[in-house]
């Protein structure tokens, strides 16, 4: 990834998160529990 050769590691983190929660709500809309794999809490 090209983001992990980045030295701005916030930056990284809020792109990875972006990318993340997308990833998740398509899931979500194709009927995917994500309840017992979401392993990321806030």
């Amino acid at each position: 990834m090209l983001l992990a050769k980045e030295e701005n590691s916030a930056k990284t983190y809020a792109k990875l998160k972006k990318e993340y929660l997308y990833l998740k709500s398509f899931l979500n809309v194709a009927g995917v529990n994500l309840t017992d794999i979401d392993e990321i809490k806030e």
